[in-house]
């Protein structure tokens, strides 16, 4: 069996404490979820709650994974890294490869990337990514 801990919704200077601590204790793995932005209100309502609103607060910490990633991996040995997940269609292909990749040397290819299509037009519209080729574009990323 392995044992998972996911970083939702923690403290920024917790990962690196806590990765430490799950790699000492044999945890098989960390994962770290993703946004870049929220907005202070939402044009989209969130489709994962009855009434569409957040489960967290707004202004709640989503560091970039791979940045943290980056950092919990100097502090570890063994524990491998994912992310859960990465809105992959929002973004450039080539920034994407080149942070994976870095990810991964440093890490001594300790990491996945979990890939989710994102539903918060919102995101998409701030970061210049069209919300309704999303789809497509991830398949065209990933290939």
């Amino acid at each position: 069996m392995r044992f998972n801990i996911a970083f939702s919704f923690t403290a920024l200077d917790q990962f690196a404490p806590l990765a430490r601590a799950a790699d000492e204790h044999g945890f098989h793995s960390v994962t770290c979820s993703d946004h870049v932005v929220h907005p202070r209100e939402l044009k989209m309502p969130y489709p994962y709650t009855p009434d569409g609103s957040r489960r967290w607060e707004a202004f709640t910490d989503w560091p970039d994974p791979w940045v943290a990633i980056g950092a919990m991996a100097a502090v570890t040995t063994r524990l491998r890294f994912t992310t859960n997940i990465f809105v992959l269609p929002m973004r450039n292909v080539f920034g994407v490869a080149k942070s994976v990749a870095t990810a991964a040397v440093m890490s001594n290819n300790r990491v996945a990337m979990g890939v989710g299509m994102g539903w918060s037009k919102d995101e998409f519209e701030l970061l210049e990514q069209p919300f309704a080729q999303r789809g497509k574009r991830a398949d065209e990323m990933l290939e």
